[in-house]
Formats: structure tokens, C-alpha cells, sequence
């Protein structure tokens, strides 16, 4: 077994088995599972508030006493009623365990690039909450939407629509060999996305990376010369985690557990992105440069 490192600046977050209608996650799998993700870094990025995620993460956070702060995530989806219930559900924890562990909000996750709702439906849900947030006093806490570089721009990204852009960058999707992924992540952001989102803007979105990693399986599910394998993982921790560290990146790593339940028709490398096993074993060797 490899041991645990604390090297991520963030990390993405589900808990196992959380998942509608089911929700077999409890309290006591959450805390066993933010265990081990605060051994690997002090933030996390959750995708939802079903299945109590949100609730068990911050009550874990609380009386275990753990070092990590919460990047909340308010889903939406094409069904507007989850939108409605999502966000109440975090207006409510947020009533009984307070503000202080919480660093960000996401309102939705690639909802444009998955055409889940139309532009105007998700900018009105993010003012929304950003609304209410400042009435309730946050006024510091970013809210903004995370999704695919395409979607990071004009009029998304546009003055006032978000405090930051949340940008998902997977070099796997590029189908660059992995050798060339970390090499090909620095240009795609500072070439292409940077500009992108701050195209006309008079005061220019900071860039949190709310995904980036590499999948483990299947090898058939290559994109050209792409190829998810372990070694292939080993490979892009060694030449990317390290260097994004170095450069102050604020970055969430995607993602801490497999999970299998994601895999659906033509994407089978959906369920494989973990650093940890579905037997919560750690898949790789991680470095040695420890972050704050």
C-alpha cells in the first residue's frame, strides 16, 4: 500500500454509494471517508447536497475536528425541481453548522456543455444564492458555476455574472499522450481558457480548476493516444501535481474514490478517475512536495 500525502490543494469529493434514490452513504461512511481525504489535502469540492452529503461532510468536519474546508456544490440538472431542492437543502445546513468551512460555491456542474438548462436559467440561479449569501452576511465567499473550457466565456463569464470561473481540464480528453498532458495543460490554460473567460471583461475572473486528472480503465477507452492505465496516472501525478503546487494553481483534483455507478453507454472511463480504489487503496505513488 502506498501511503497518503497530504500534496492536493483540493480535492473532488462523492461519497460512495451517495447517490438518489438509494443514498446508502451515512454519517459514519462520510467520516470515514474525510479520514482519509484530509490525510491528501485541506480542501474539497462536493458536486450536491442529496444523500445528506453536504450535511454529513460539514457535521464530520465539525465534531471530528478535521482540517478542511468545503467548496459546496449545488447540482442542477434538467430537472428544475433539483435545482430548488439542492439549494434549499444548503441554505438549511448552512443554518445549523454555520459559515466558516466554507471557501466556495458551485452552482451547477457543466450544465451548459450537458444542456441541462439554458444560460439564462443558470445565471439566474447563480445571483440567486449569491443574492441570498450576501444577505445573510457572506459577501467574501465566491459563487460561480463550473464546467467545460468551451462554456468559460462570454456572456457566462461576462462582468458581474460570477466572482470566479470554474474551469473542468482534462488533458485525457485532448488525446495527447501522457508524457505531453502536464506540458499541454499549461498551454491550454494560459493560451486558450484565461483569455477566453476574461475576453472583454474590465476586471479580469480569477481561474479555479475545478477538475483536472486522468482515468485508470478501461484501456480500450482511449481518446487517440490518451490511454487510462495506472501507470499512465503515475505519470501525470509526477509531472503535474508538483508543478501546479509550485505555481499557487487553486486546483481540485478529480477525484478521490472510483466510481463505478458513472460508467453509462459510450463512456466507459466515467466510473475510473479516482486516486483510491473502490477498496479505498491508494493507486499510485504520491510526491513528495506538501502543500499548506
Amino acid at each position: 500500500n502506498y501511503p497518503l500525502k497530504r500534496v492536493f490543494y483540493g480535492m473532488a469529493y462523492v461519497p460512495m454509494n451517495a447517490q438518489m434514490p438509494n443514498c446508502l452513504n451515512t454519517q459514519a461512511s462520510v467520516d470515514e471517508e474525510l479520514q482519509l481525504v484530509v490525510q491528501t489535502t485541506k480542501r474539497v469540492r462536493l458536486y450536491g447536497t442529496d444523500c445528506s452529503v453536504l450535511r454529513f461532510t460539514m457535521d464530520s468536519i465539525k465534531r471530528l475536528k478535521l482540517d478542511l474546508k468545503v467548496v459546496v456544490g449545488i447540482w442542477i440538472d434538467a430537472d428544475n425541481a433539483t435545482y430548488t431542492r439542492q439549494r434549499d437543502e444548503f441554505f438549511s445546513v448552512v443554518s445549523t453548522y454555520g459559515w466558516e468551512n466554507i471557501i466556495g460555491v458551485s452552482v451547477g456542474n457543466e450544465v451548459i456543455f450537458d444542456g441541462y438548462q439554458s444560460l439564462e436559467t443558470l445565471l439566474a440561479h447563480i445571483k440567486e444564492v449569491k443574492n441570498r449569501m450576501v444577505a445573510m452576511g457572506q459577501t467574501t465567499i465566491p459563487v460561480f458555476t463550473s464546467d467545460l473550457e468551451k462554456a468559460n466565456q462570454p456572456p457566462l463569464t461576462s462582468d458581474g455574472n460570477e466572482d470566479l470561473a470554474g474551469a473542468n481540464i482534462h488533458p485525457f480528453f485532448s488525446g495527447v499522450p501522457v508524457a505531453e498532458a502536464a506540458a499541454w495543460f499549461w498551454k491550454y490554460l494560459e493560451k486558450g481558457v484565461k483569455p477566453d473567460v476574461n475576453r472583454n471583461n474590465t476586471t479580469p475572473l480569477d481561474v479555479w480548476v475545478t477538475e483536472v486528472g486522468w482515468p485508470t480503465f478501461p484501456a480500450t477507452a482511449n481518446r487517440n493516444s490518451s490511454i487510462p492505465s495506472i501507470p499512465n496516472l503515475q505519470t501525470f501525478i509526477d509531472t503535474w501535481v508538483c508543478e501546479a503546487n509550485k505555481q499557487g494553481l487553486p486546483y481540485y483534483y478529480f477525484e478521490f474514490f472510483d466510481a463505478p455507478w458513472k460508467i453509462w453507454p459510450g463512456s466507459p472511463v466515467e466510473g475510473f478517475w479516482g486516486i483510491l480504489s473502490i477498496d479505498k487503496k491508494l493507486k499510485v505513488k504520491l510526491p513528495d512536495c506538501l502543500i499548506a
